[in-house]
C-alpha cells in the first residue's frame, strides 16, 4: 500500500474533516484516510488505480486547497 501526506491549510473543524474524508474515500483504490486538525494534514493509504493526482482532485472538488 502507498501512503501520501498532504497539507490542507483550510481544514479547521470536524465538518472539514468529515467532508474531506468522504470525498477522498470515494476515490477507487483508497483504503484509509486520516485527517489531523492540529497539523492540518491528511494521510491517505491507497493502491492502484488511485494516485496522487486523483486524491488531490477529490480534495479540491470538495472545496479545499492542497499545498
Amino acid at each position: 500500500m502507498n501512503t501520501l501526506t498532504l497539507k490542507i491549510p483550510q481544514m479547521h473543524c470536524s465538518h472539514c474533516v468529515s467532508k474531506i474524508t468522504t470525498f477522498v474515500s470515494e476515490v477507487e483504490g483508497v483504503e484509509e484516510v486520516q485527517c489531523h486538525l492540529k497539523s492540518k494534514e491528511v494521510q491517505v493509504g491507497f493502491h492502484s488505480p488511485a494516485d496522487r493526482e486523483k486524491i488531490i482532485e477529490a480534495i479540491e472538488e470538495c472545496g479545499f486547497e492542497v499545498c
